[in-house]
């Protein structure tokens, strides 16, 4: 019997294949008490006990703006009399007309069908089509959630109303010599796989330097050393490695359910910094199950600040759709992507909800595997009475922050193991940015500062 060569083309590739052993992935289910956004569902309710961001402001124009957040429809719009921003259901109470065709007035809207017109807070304040001694207005409201603007943004509270939290400001929300850009993507999957991206400093390593090209700075092709650290307004991871002469310590904010702020995009570590501020402050706010938005500022600060030396920000492209680092959004070709994918490709191409019993987690996922812990916690202690904590709930005014980058130059120590040296110059360097939380402002960057040289002068 003949049988093919080796170098024939029909002979059957040798190896360990087992597709047919792990057909069981295509039978597993998406996590819903992590996923699931909508009304009602234990996630959504969680998510509904916090500010965030809804839109840009600058797409809000004299008519209402139409927008879907965590499964419900709803518009914008701004009043006439004195610029207030309201939020409401989308469809009118009276006969569920979508009030994205409504008139916008002082001090509400008007639904273009019978003329009934609400309040900022849903309330009816008129009926012209029904009689005098009609008592609809004391029956029927429409559904509406606050809003506070503020940069450019536009932020939603949608939970209960005796539950509302104070706004939180956070300190680098008004630095001085910063100026915050807004803009807006949206992805279509969900939420927590864009979230997750932040919780995951490793894959800078291979996704934004080493699977293509260098996307930000040659340095990140270093496998870092990461340290988490608890706050009193969340978590911050400690991201660090050794460049020559100099120990980079980058570090990232994290506070449930969805803020993160980075270090900065371009910095580089060629000389000494200290406590230099972050690139980016973000939110990832669900449009429901399958659909997300980051929301973000990008911060541009003065050229005295050393962020971007060579000249890599760009004002201009950031905005609705768009911002001004690599492989945020759809903005490339199919081909592109696939030659230098980016975040975007990331998180979406996981698919419309990834599927976290079809993953292998392993050490370097443990900052994902933390983030789904502490969240699944949140939403079962919600679930049991317990209110979720809040950003506002240890700190009255200005909320200390500790992203950015410190750049400390702290030569190889003869006799010592440079990983353990790199694991203890993070741990201080996060004693000393938490040593500053009782002080604010110009004070506190002032105090960090030099705790910060004089730590560093202590290796010299």
């Amino acid at each position: 019997m003949n049988t093919p060569s080796d170098n024939s083309p029909f002979t059957v590739p040798k190896g360990n294949f087992r597709g047919h052993d792990q057909q069981g992935v295509w039978s597993e289910n998406y996590d819903p008490e992590l996923t699931e956004v909508g009304p009602g569902t234990p996630c959504g309710e969680y998510l509904r006990r916090f500010w965030m961001p809804v839109a840009m402001t600058d797409q809000i124009s004299d008519l209402p703006y139409r927008l879907r957040i965590l499964g419900e429809d709803l518009i914008l719009f701004r009043e006439k009399k004195n610029g207030r921003l309201g939020c409401t259901h989308l469809h009118c109470c009276h006969r569920n007309m979508s009030l994205e065709f409504g008139i916008v007035e002082e001090g509400g809207i008007r639904c273009s069908y019978h003329g009934w017109k609400y309040g900022l807070d849903g309330t009816v304040l008129e009926t012209p089509c029904e009689p005098p001694a009609s008592q609809v207005k004391k029956k029927a409201c429409l559904g509406a959630y606050p809003i506070i603007e503020y940069k450019g943004l536009a932020f939603a509270y949608m939970g209960p109303a005796d539950k509302t939290p104070p706004f939180p400001v956070m300190d680098t929300f008004d630095d001085e010599g910063d100026e915050l850009v807004p803009y807006l993507i949206k992805s279509p999957c969900n939420w927590l796989q864009v979230m997750e991206n932040a919780w995951d400093p490793f894959h800078v390593v291979y996704l934004h330097t080493k699977a293509a090209r260098v996307q930000f700075h040659e340095a990140f092709a270093h496998m870092p050393m990461i340290e988490f650290h608890d706050s009193q307004t969340g978590d911050f991871y400690t991201n660090v490695r050794r460049d020559g002469d100099f120990i980079w310590v980058r570090v990232h904010d994290h506070m449930l359910p969805s803020f993160t702020q980075n270090g900065g995009h371009f910095p580089i570590p060629d000389r000494s910094r200290y406590f230099g501020r972050g690139g980016l402050s973000r939110w990832i706010t669900p449009i429901d199950d399958t659909n997300t938005m980051v929301i973000a500022w990008r911060h541009f600060r003065e050229e005295r600040f050393n962020d971007d030396p060579r000249g890599m920000t760009n004002r201009d492209e950031v905005g609705f759709g768009k911002t001004d680092f690599y492989g945020q959004g759809p903005d490339r070709t199919y081909e592109m992507r696939q030659r230098d994918p980016g975040d975007y490709d990331a998180w979406v191409s996981q698919g419309p909800i990834n599927i976290h019993a079809r993953e292998n987690l392993s050490f370097t996922d443990r900052g994902v595997a933390k983030a789904r812990r502490m969240l699944r916690n949140a939403i079962r202690a919600l679930a049991n009475g317990t209110p979720p904590a809040q950003p506002t709930d240890n700190f009255k005014g200005i909320i200390p922050t500790y992203a950015g980058d410190t750049v400390l130059k702290i030569p190889l120590q003869e006799g010592r193991d440079d990983g353990a040296l790199q694991k203890e110059v993070s741990f201080k360097v996060a004693d000393i940015l938490r040593s500053g939380d009782h002080l604010q402002g110009f004070e506190r960057r002032v105090f960090i500062e030099n705790a910060l040289k004089e730590y560093e002068a202590s290796w010299s």
